[in-house]
């Protein structure tokens, strides 16, 4: 069993272990490159055959840019307030998967559909465990890793799409990373999270000593 396979079984462990009447849910949190996706969907994967598991990233609740309200000081692509609906994931997923709820979603593009009690709701994205979404997780994956890995995967991943790599860097140094300079200022996600993973190297991530805690998810809406 590699590293990698050992911290996917731990974290499927952590989510099985759960027992709720209503669908556990799961973000997946840490800065842009971290490796949220990829691990979101393994996780999704190694679920196949224990629990029903849906997948939503809050990518699909990116604001057009003419109606993200602009915070002076604050780069407004990496900024946690302005890029993202929060509110409409909130109600199509997060509330109606919770205490109460009745497991009727409705998803970004307007797809409806209902989920089984003891399904597995898998967000993953920039900024989910932030103070206002924290009471609606009940397992918050924080992926950490350092700055200069954030941006040598950002000038691989995305020097196409922002046109070469001295316009990438741009993007990094002055949009998202401080965007999560200041969101982790502000919302120290390691601290609310119940897991954190140092993910710099993705095929031996490491779970933090001490971090499998119930941190401040899980006080539950």
């Amino acid at each position: 069993m590699t590293t990698r396979q050992a911290v996917l079984t731990r974290l499927i462990e952590s989510i099985v272990g759960i027992s709720r009447d209503h669908p556990v849910r799961v973000a997946v949190d840490g800065p842009d490159t971290a490796g949220k996706t990829t691990l979101a969907d393994e996780l999704a994967a190694a679920l196949s055959g224990i629990r029903p598991a849906i997948r939503v990233s809050v990518d699909d609740y990116i604001r057009p840019a003419e109606q993200r309200p602009q915070s002076p000081g604050v780069p407004a692509a990496g900024y946690f307030d302005d890029n993202f609906d929060l509110a409409a994931l909130i109600a199509g997923y997060l509330t109606p998967f919770g205490p109460g709820g009745d497991r009727t979603y409705l998803a970004a593009d307007g797809t409806t559909g209902s989920a089984p009690y003891d399904a597995v709701l898998l967000v993953d994205g920039v900024f989910l465990l932030q103070a206002g979404l924290r009471p609606y997780w009940d397992i918050g994956i924080c992926l950490h890793i350092g700055e200069d890995e954030m941006l040598r995967r950002g000038l691989l991943r995305d020097r196409d799409r922002y046109g070469g790599e001295d316009a990438t860097r741009g993007v990094f140094e002055t949009q998202f990373v401080p965007g999560w300079r200041a969101y982790q200022a502000q919302h120290d996600p390691a601290a609310a999270a119940t897991i954190v993973i140092d993910h710099d190297d993705p095929s031996h991530p490491a779970i933090r000593p001490g971090s499998a805690s119930d941190g401040n998810v899980g006080r539950q809406r």
